[in-house]
């Protein structure tokens, strides 16, 4: 029999959800938080580490639909004042897409900094605490999601198997823990021990992607050499096709039990790429 744990959960704006976490079931253990102004909502996992136990990560990066709402101020009006008050992105120049596809698909040639403001009007959205994860967060749901069972082809879009572009999100195998494209589609951005940010996971454009998520990619100026603008863009990266993010949330208590691993020869989603 399926160990059920109820849970109860308040959201300080959008107000109580209920539901049932089946405790072997990551794909069931996801949390959704509705995004006040907007017909959105985001979807969490626990990373299970007890070091790790009070934090939960994005299912999957954050597609444009997401940050979109941000950029254009889709929410405009819906408060609360907070959120109407974060500084916002200015319009991207070009189709920073790049072609590979928008709604669905992983927000990319996205600065740190746009990101870390996503986070912080997304907190002021739904009154809890978003930000970017860790490193180490990150690198132990990498870890903790990894299986010699499941190879990298199966799990991660990278230079051998993207098609040179990026795939919506979801489109892969997840992981053992039930997490989307940790691997590989587009590199994350992460928070680092010394408190500046840099990508990890490898992208769609890596001929490889690493196994165990521990390298990491440093920004350099030549992420953005082509901006024309003077000062070059602080929120949008003109050559950075492989930078995007997803969020972490903080949580009051642990955030699940242990879940069993997935089926390794269950089918990929079957909504396209």
């Amino acid at each position: 029999m399926k160990f059920i744990l109820m849970v109860a959960c308040y959201f300080a704006i959008v107000g109580y959800c209920t539901g049932s976490v089946i405790a072997n079931n990551p794909f069931e253990m996801a949390t959704k938080v509705a995004i006040r102004g907007t017909a959105l909502e985001i979807e969490l996992l626990p990373i299970n580490t007890p070091a790790h136990a009070n934090v939960l990560l994005g299912k999957t990066e954050v597609p444009w639909e997401l940050l979109d709402a941000f950029v254009f101020s889709r929410d405009a009006g819906s408060g609360p004042v907070e959120a109407d008050a974060v500084a916002r992105p200015s319009k991207p120049y070009i189709s920073m897409d790049r072609g590979f596809g928008h709604a669905g698909f992983p927000a990319i040639s996205v600065s740190d900094e746009n990101a870390r403001q996503f986070c912080v009007w997304l907190s002021a959205k739904t009154g809890k605490k978003f930000r970017l994860p860790t490193q180490k967060e990150f690198q132990a749901a990498c870890e903790a999601g990894s299986s010699d069972s499941v190879s990298i082809e199966e799990i991660a879009w990278h230079k051998k198997n993207s098609g040179g572009k990026t795939h919506r999100v979801a489109t892969s195998k997840p992981m053992t823990n039930g997490f989307y494209d940790l691997k590989g589609n587009a590199a994350e951005w992460v928070t680092c021990a010394d408190g500046k940010c840099a990508l990890i996971g490898g992208a769609y454009n890596d001929t490889i992607v690493p196994g165990n998520c521990a390298e990491i990619r440093n920004p350099t100026p030549a992420w953005n050499a082509t901006d024309p603008q003077i000062p070059p863009s602080r929120w949008w990266l003109a050559d950075g096709s492989f930078a995007g993010f997803r969020v972490a949330c903080e949580v009051d208590s642990p955030a699940s039990t242990q879940p069993a691993a997935i089926n390794p020869n269950d089918p990929k989603p079957n909504n396209g790429q």
